[in-house]
């Protein structure tokens, strides 16, 4: 009985502990069936996003938009192709010693200690959360400030949110799986904002101190990492009070130095001593390099693609002689100084590679030296005897010059020259030298105008042309711009070897201290005259200098110094006026006009026949007397014409 009752007494002693252990059984098993799944959770949610972000993780460095600069033949610089943020990127021997270690400080003390997450200082910001039940506190580590900076949108970076932070997180322990801690700091003293337009330290460094980042000494490096607490804060032009936010700002982070052992008590006051000298707001731009700059960009973007010129990063070495380029510039603006000028473009282009060593020409946003089609008038008859010698036409072959009247193509045309003067039978070589209409629409049409056409397509023109018999005296359907005349031209003084006009040599691109080549000009050519051919060609507008129109007004001979050949051209109504010659060395078309259209050029300066022998000529023999100085007077070569058929057009019935 005894031991019945002892038995009993247990077992229903015993009854409330079974229940309360298993309960707690349950719970634990609940808890952990809880926490488990929290972590599957957790885990599959990483793993959602860090796939998502698998190939952008897995790069060295980050892509980044960063600015190109442009160079000129000599090799300085003489501008940049801006990217949307303000950056040039650097490896980390390029950050120097002191900002890694002054941003390191100030921005995450522990960063060599954690894995990309600061759990330390994760909880204590969650603890924070939890009491104030809302996302109120960061926690964030320079890793996850990366992550944020290169994968949350602008317009979200200030919003806080518990899918934020974990995005945020998980992005950031897995970069610092792939990357190391020298890689972190890279890409994140590349990419974060200092203010004041520059992103990356690089940027940031030639702003505020005009120096690149690896130059940087310890009181700099510590203004730098001081601006990114607050980088809109800061200015370099507010004066004193500024500076001295600034100042106080470093002092703060030389004393976190200090504090982690990262520099000595001396060190902190001698950089505390030191003044604060901030780089004077950067020059503007030369606004004679704009029409150039235009060109360069035109050309990287065809050559390289649209996205290569947005993420930036090159260094563009160009064909552009800075003398020259103010030269053009400077001689069209004292040549038309007047407030109602008109305006000019100056294309000059080397004929024996093709560079193009100026490019003048820019009214607002309008570049007349690319844009800018008009019409050629009879400079373009170079073109017409182009087509002629390649039929074997002798310039010596002669046409009754007369007022002519035909049906062409059931259109009816009439040619005359200027002042209707006819001058009887004379040579095509007479004609040019004095700008004789009807001759050349004779010979275009003995020579055929689809000729003609081809012709002036192998010389460099662009712009269309049509097969009508106005073509043959620069009357064309969309005009020509100055860097096509200028293109044509070069083809005679080359040797009869087309060079196609380029402004780029080379280009290279640097990301992140390190540089390749993307692109290398090759010097080639099409030949479209024979060197025979050429030389006829040369000689026949070398008399346009020595015998024809350009002798109107000028000697150019006198003026520049140096032995030339060209052609004049003067549209209806005196609208456009061109001056294209060139010498052996230089090629130069000079376009005077007005942009907005068909306005007339009478009465500028007083001249009330404005033609190519005026203004244009004005602006040539100026230019090219200061780009051809310290050139050998070079003549061009010696030309036989034994070989060419002479015809004697009587041009009666039409074409």
């Amino acid at each position: 009985m005894n031991n019945f009752f002892e038995t009993s007494k247990k077992t229903s002693k015993g009854r409330p502990l079974g229940r309360f252990v298993r309960g707690l059984r349950a719970l634990f098993n609940l808890a952990l069936i809880l926490g488990v799944s929290a972590v599957i959770v957790v885990a599959c949610l990483y793993l959602f996003v860090v796939k998502e972000y698998e190939d952008d993780l897995n790069r060295t460095y980050p892509e980044l938009p960063e600015n190109s600069y442009v160079y000129d033949v000599n090799g300085n610089k003489i501008g940049e192709l801006p990217a949307p943020e303000s950056r040039q990127t650097v490896g980390f021997k390029g950050l120097g010693k002191d900002l890694p270690e002054a941003v390191v400080a100030v921005e995450d003390r522990r960063f060599y200690d954690h894995f990309g997450v600061d759990f330390e200082g994760l909880a204590r910001a969650a603890w924070t959360d939890l009491r104030s039940w809302d996302v109120q506190e960061g926690g964030s580590t320079i890793t996850e400030q990366l992550m944020k900076n290169l994968y949350v949108p602008e317009d979200e970076r200030l919003k806080t949110s518990f899918r934020r932070r974990f995005v945020q997180s998980a992005l950031a322990f897995a970069y610092e799986r792939r990357h190391t801690k020298d890689e972190v700091l890279t890409a994140y003293l590349n990419t974060v904002y200092f203010g004041d337009g520059a992103y990356g330290a690089e940027a940031a460094a030639q702003r505020y101190f005009g120096k690149s980042a690896s130059d940087l000494n310890l009181s700099e490096a510590a203004t730098l990492a001081g601006l990114l607490h607050a980088p809109s804060t800061y200015t370099t032009w507010d004066g004193d009070v500024i500076v001295q936010r600034a100042r106080e700002r470093r002092d703060r982070v030389l004393l976190l130095m200090q504090e982690q052992g990262k520099i000595s008590r001396e060190e902190r006051e001698k950089a505390e001593a030191a003044p604060l000298k901030f780089a004077p707001d950067p020059k503007p731009e030369d606004p004679a390099y704009a029409p150039f700059m235009e060109k360069v960009r035109r050309d990287v973007e065809e050559k390289l693609g649209p996205r290569a010129l947005k993420l930036g990063g090159l260094r563009i070495h160009t064909t552009m002689d800075p003398d020259l380029q103010h030269a053009a510039v400077e001689t069209s603006g004292s040549v038309l100084s007047g407030p109602d000028d008109p305006s000019a473009a100056v294309v000059t282009i080397e004929p024996q590679s093709g560079a193009i060593r100026a490019l003048a020409g820019q009214e607002g946003d309008f570049n007349l030296a690319l844009d800018a089609r008009r019409q050629p008038g009879s400079s373009f008859k170079p073109i017409v005897l182009a087509a002629a010698l390649r039929e074997n036409i002798s310039p010596e072959s002669t046409y009754i010059s007369h007022n002519l009247t035909f049906d062409f193509e059931n259109e009816y045309y009439e040619v005359h020259n200027y002042d209707y003067i006819e001058r009887g039978r004379i040579s095509v070589a007479k004609a040019m030298e004095d700008s004789d209409n009807t001759v050349f629409v004779q010979l275009a049409a003995d020579v055929g105008l689809n000729n003609v056409v081809q012709t002036a397509r192998d010389l460099g023109i662009t712009s269309p042309v049509d097969p009508y018999p106005s073509t043959a005296i620069g009357g064309l359907g969309t005009g020509v711009s100055p860097l096509d005349m200028a293109s044509a031209y070069s083809t005679f003084a080359g040797g009869g070897i087309h060079r196609e006009p380029y402004s780029i040599e080379s280009i290279d691109r640097n990301s992140y201290g390190e540089s390749e080549t993307v692109y290398d000009h090759e010097i080639g050519g099409e030949r479209v005259l024979s060197g025979e051919q050429a030389a006829v060609e040369n000689q026949v507008l070398r008399g346009v200098v020595v015998d024809g129109t350009a002798t109107m007004f000028h000697d150019l001979d006198e003026e520049i110094g140096h032995p030339s050949a060209g052609k004049t051209g003067t549209t209806d109504n005196f609208a456009d006026a061109w001056y294209v010659g060139y010498t052996p060395r230089l090629c130069t078309s000079v376009w005077v006009g007005y942009p907005e259209g068909r306005r007339s050029l009478v009465g500028v300066h007083g001249i009330q026949e404005p033609n190519g022998e005026t203004l244009p000529m004005d602006i040539w023999s100026d230019y090219m007397a200061k780009a051809t100085e310290g050139d050998l007077a070079l003549d061009f070569p010696d030309a036989d014409t034994s070989d060419l058929d002479i015809l004697r057009g009587d041009y009666s019935s039409g074409f």
